[in-house]
């Protein structure tokens, strides 16, 4: 690859797509994927991978982040169950909460992939 060329993707929909695009040399994206999932209520895991809020085993998930891993002011300061709540309840705080997670998980996985490129792990 030629340096000084940029290469971008857009409407990466997946994390695996990125991983992959991000080996392939790709060095900017674009992506919806981490708004539409908050949208209706998906939540990005490390551990768990997606999880849906709104099912039932998850109101009875008081005390529980969202993700122990992460950092977002959502898992600092609410548990599955409120959030789980939020989306019963048709409240736009829900939507937001989730959307504001899953961009800062997305932030959190392109940090560590450039991490990765500059330790040539990629």
């Amino acid at each position: 690859m030629a340096w000084g060329v940029s290469r971008g993707i857009c409407w990466v929909l997946r994390m695996k797509s990125m991983r992959h695009a991000v080996s392939l040399g790709v060095d900017s994206m674009d992506s919806c994927y981490p708004t539409k999932l908050g949208g209706c209520g998906t939540l990005m895991t490390r551990k768990e991978g997606l999880i849906r809020i709104k099912r039932g085993k998850q109101k009875r998930c008081f005390g529980v982040k969202v993700d122990d891993e992460c950092g977002c002011s959502t898992c600092r300061n609410y548990d599955r169950a409120y959030l789980c709540h939020l989306f019963k309840a048709n409240e736009p705080l829900g939507i937001f909460m989730a959307t504001l997670h899953n961009i800062h998980y997305m932030n959190d996985l392109m940090k560590t992939l450039r991490q990765n490129i500059m330790e040539d792990r990629i």
